[in-house]
């Protein structure tokens, strides 16, 4: 099949860019695979972090078309004419935000209306953790106008089936980041960070109110009290840093926290994981979570609330334990009978069984029976 890919890939830094890298080199092992890439992401006025580019990315050369700009519908009309160029069965996207519906669903609707290609996207999110007036009608703007979808949750299908009761699409869930190197042994690991023998905690990514940062933080003192646990919280703020500082402060957490305050490299990522006992992801919200996608890779045990999508990922007592959003107190009584009472042994033989379910040949499985199944299928 003779497939291009539209979306965020390399010098850009992040989450999607993984995946579509992945995805591209997944892909290009039996189909035809071009690709597509953004120019702009976010304007900088709207970007909360330090950078929107990873210096160190690769510099692949079936990266260099950099044409669309989100804010920019002049590159929207460039990208439909090069589809039209290229001539592609299926042309392939990821949506996580209302931001994009927009030049994406302008780019699609063009495709409709001047080839013969099917659109397909895969949706992270629909309606985003921090919603704005507009999102439903943007996010309707881009559905109408797109043939196909991969829905990586149940929440995510229940909001695509309210725009678009018709919808073709499969629900299929994030596969694993299988692209930070080999698990570390975790003496050599904890030496390199400086670290002794102490039961620890990871949470990993960037930090933002829904991500539940300070519901950790306020668990912190019943873990540190109860095991002498310490906690690396690794990732940048993309919200004012002043509350979660003012509360470390206040419940003197600073000897218990390695503050890993940065964009974390990802020649980094494999250390943090594998220094890690448990991942915990104490969010308000979610659809789903890359980083549940990184930890199972490395057959890292999660504690995640059950919000979104997690639960469908993370089995309690199997690939880790479920607690309710938004608690300090449970999230604490978790990670304290999941040092004391787990079998933490018997949860990785698990994952490790479990990993075959979430690869990226099934992943890329569904979307090839996707995008050849009849019309109506």
């Amino acid at each position: 099949m003779n497939i291009a890919l539209l979306g965020v890939f390399p010098p850009f830094r992040g989450g999607i860019q993984h995946f579509n890298t992945l995805l591209y080199h997944h892909l290009k092992t039996d189909h035809d695979v071009s690709v597509i890439n953004f120019l702009h992401q976010y304007p900088n006025v709207l970007f909360p972090g330090t950078s929107q580019f990873d210096s160190a990315a690769p510099s692949d050369p079936a990266f260099r078309e950099r044409l669309l700009d989100p804010i920019n519908p002049v590159t929207w009309l460039k990208v439909a004419q090069r589809l039209k160029y290229l001539g592609p069965d299926l042309v392939i996207f990821k949506y996580w935000m209302p931001y994009f519906a927009p030049s994406l669903g302008t780019v699609m609707r063009r495709l409709r209306a001047n080839t013969t290609a099917r659109s397909l996207c895969i949706i992270d999110n629909l309606m985003p953790h921090e919603r704005r007036v507009g999102d439903r009608s943007l996010n309707r703007y881009l559905v109408a106008n797109t043939d196909l979808f991969i829905c990586m949750s149940e929440t995510v299908e229940t909001e695509l089936l309210e725009l678009k009761p018709a919808a073709v699409y499969r629900r299929k869930s994030h596969p694993l980041y299988d692209n930070f190197g080999a698990r570390l042994d975790k003496e050599t690991a904890r030496r390199r960070l400086g670290l002794g023998d102490e039961p620890l905690l990871l949470y990993f990514g960037y930090i933002r109110k829904y991500k539940g940062v300070l519901t950790l933080l306020d668990a912190m003192p019943m873990i540190v009290q109860q095991l002498g646990a310490k906690c690396i919280i690794a990732g940048e703020f993309y919200d004012d840093r002043e509350p979660y500082l003012a509360k470390i402060d206040t419940l003197d957490l600073e000897p218990h926290l390695i503050l890993a305050d940065r964009f974390i490299p990802d020649d980094e990522v494999n250390l943090y994981f594998s220094a890690a006992d448990v991942v915990v992801l104490p969010y308000l919200s979610a659809t789903q979570s890359g980083i549940v996608s990184i930890a199972l890779n490395y057959e890292l045990p999660c504690i995640v609330t059950a919000v979104g999508g997690l639960p469908e990922i993370i089995h309690h007592q199997e690939t880790g334990l479920l607690v309710p959003p938004d608690n300090p107190q449970a999230l604490a009584e978790a990670v304290v009978s999941y040092f004391k009472e787990a079998d933490q042994t018997a949860m990785a033989r698990f994952i490790s069984r479990e990993k075959q379910r979430y690869s990226w040949e099934a992943f890329t499985e569904t979307i090839i029976d996707l995008a050849t199944a009849p019309p109506h299928g």
